[in-house]
């Protein structure tokens, strides 16, 4: 597999806000950046402590499919340096679904669906038609070894604000769900159901089209009720801090 081998050399990352890349730009050396309209792509080097050193370029998409579908298309065909992007990472927030997930826990996606895509009778619910099937899923080698490399540092404490690290389903659509309809309609159809949120399926759709490794990482802010507007903002201001040094246990997981 490439992160055995250690060829990962250029590592695209992507968020809806900057605040879920938090102080990462600081963290780059010889950057570089390129507009395309409104939306701004960086580039620049990370350097470990071992002196070993990366190529990241990163951008905040916006919030929805769509604008993370430009992002990821624009990120994976910029030329910001001769070499290509060879992974990308979505990360963020996310609401939770299943009850037993609190604030601050951390869920690597091992499939996501797009739970607002409904092409009925042509295609059953959910299905995505360009991929013939309803869940994206990213290669199993590649998350397997991501999730036991960052389980293993998590539970070494390495971030200890942070709460349990899960592998789960992630669904993703243009709404910010917040209604309880909406929330037991979602558990009673994809019963398996983790969290919910607004960009990770559209981000997924396109990477794996274009044949590029790719992960999706979130953190629990609310419980996708009546209450996760109020509980996402307070969270939100304090998960800027705190952002990064998720982005940095999964580089270490990725480039040993």
């Amino acid at each position: 597999m490439k992160n055995k081998k250690n060829n990962y050399s250029h590592v695209g990352i992507l968020s809806a806000m900057p605040e879920e890349v938090g102080v990462i730009l600081d963290h780059l050396e010889s950057i570089e950046s390129k507009m395309y309209g409104d939306f701004e792509l960086f580039s620049g080097k990370y350097r470990y402590k071992n002196s070993k050193e990366i190529l990241i370029t990163t951008a905040w998409s916006g919030w929805g499919k769509v604008s993370a579908a430009r992002a990821t298309t624009r990120l994976l065909s910029s030329h910001l340096s001769s070499i290509p992007i060879d992974i990308v990472l979505f990360t963020g927030v996310a609401g939770a679904i299943d009850k037993k997930l609190r604030q601050w826990d951390i869920i690597l996606a091992d499939s996501l669906i797009q739970h607002d895509m409904d092409a009925r009778p042509l295609f059953e619910k959910y299905e995505i038609p360009a991929i013939k099937n309803k869940k994206i899923i990213p290669k199993s080698n590649l998350l397997e070894d991501i999730y036991y490399a960052m389980k293993k540092l998590l539970n070494k404490k390495n971030i200890s604000k942070f709460g349990s690290f899960h592998k789960g389903l992630i669904a993703t659509g243009d709404m910010f769900v917040s209604n309880g309809e909406k929330i037991n309609q979602l558990s009673e159809e994809l019963s398996e159901l983790s969290a919910v949120e607004m960009e990770g399926a559209s981000f997924a759709q396109v990477a794996f089209q274009e044949n590029v490794d790719w992960l999706v990482l979130r953190v629990i802010s609310d419980e996708a009720n009546e209450d996760a507007l109020s509980d996402f903002n307070k969270f939100l201001s304090e998960y800027k801090l705190y952002s990064f040094d998720l982005i940095k246990c999964f580089l270490k997981a990725l480039v040993k």
